[in-house]
C-alpha cells in the first residue's frame, strides 16, 4: 500500500484559467494536464502532452495547485485513465477540491472517483452508457453524426465544433450551431477560451 502522495505523476502543465468547455463553462479552474494518452487522434496537438513533462508527487502538485484561488481542478491530457487516479482524487477532494476529469473512455474505472467525468469519446461506434457526468462530442462539417443524434440521455450531451489550435473554426462552428437547433437534446459547447484568446 502507497503512503498519500508517495506515487507521482507525469505532468506537462499547471496552470489557473476559466473552463471553456461543457458543462462548468466560465468557471475559474486549475488545470492539470498529464502526460501521454493511448490514442493518436488527427486534430490533436502532441506537443500538449507527448512533449515534455515533469514528474511530481501528490505534495508537490498541491504545492501548485494551492497557489490559486479556485476551488475546481481539471484534470486533462492526453488522457488521464492511463493513470489509475483515484488515490489522487481522493488527496484533492479532501483537502476541498472538486474534481473534473476529461477522458477519451479508455479505463473509466481509474477515474471513477472523480466529482466530475467529462466523456469525449472518438469511437463512436462504441460508446460506453455509464460511468461519466456529460458527453461531449468533438464535430465537424464532415462527420458522420447518425450515432450522436440518437444517443438519449438525461445528463448532457454536447457537440463541440473541431476547433484550430489557438482559434475557432467558424464553419464547423455553425454547422454545430444548426445541428443542436435541430436536435434540441444536444448542447453546444463551444472552446469558449478560444474566444477569449487565453489558455
Amino acid at each position: 500500500m502507497h503512503t498519500e502522495g508517495e506515487l507521482v505523476l507525469k505532468v506537462v502543465e499547471i496552470f489557473y484559467s476559466l473552463q471553456g468547455e461543457g458543462i462548468f463553462t466560465g468557471v475559474p479552474s486549475i488545470f492539470i494536464r498529464l502526460h501521454g494518452c493511448n490514442l493518436s487522434c488527427s486534430f490533436c496537438d502532441d506537443a500538449l502532452h507527448k512533449g515534455d513533462y515533469k514528474t511530481y508527487n501528490f505534495e508537490q502538485i498541491f504545492n501548485e495547485i494551492k497557489k490559486y484561488p479556485a476551488k475546481q481542478i481539471i484534470i486533462t491530457g492526453g488522457e488521464p485513465s492511463i493513470y489509475d487516479l483515484n488515490e489522487f482524487i481522493d488527496f484533492l477532494q479532501n483537502r476541498g477540491y472538486f474534481v473534473c476529469i476529461e477522458s477519451n473512455g479508455y479505463k473509466i474505472k481509474n477515474i471513477k472517483k472523480a466529482n466530475w467525468i467529462t466523456y469525449s469519446p472518438k469511437d463512436w461506434e462504441n460508446i460506453r452508457k455509464d460511468g461519466w457526468s456529460e458527453l461531449k462530442f468533438i464535430v465537424s462539417k464532415q462527420s458522420d453524426l447518425t450515432k450522436i443524434v440518437n444517443i438519449q440521455s438525461d445528463k448532457p450531451i454536447f457537440v463541440q465544433p473541431l476547433n484550430f489550435f489557438d482559434k475557432p473554426d467558424m464553419e464547423n462552428l455553425d454547422f454545430c450551431i444548426e445541428l443542436v437547433k435541430k436536435y434540441p437534446h444536444l448542447k453546444l459547447s463551444i472552446q469558449m477560451h478560444k474566444f477569449l484568446g487565453v489558455r
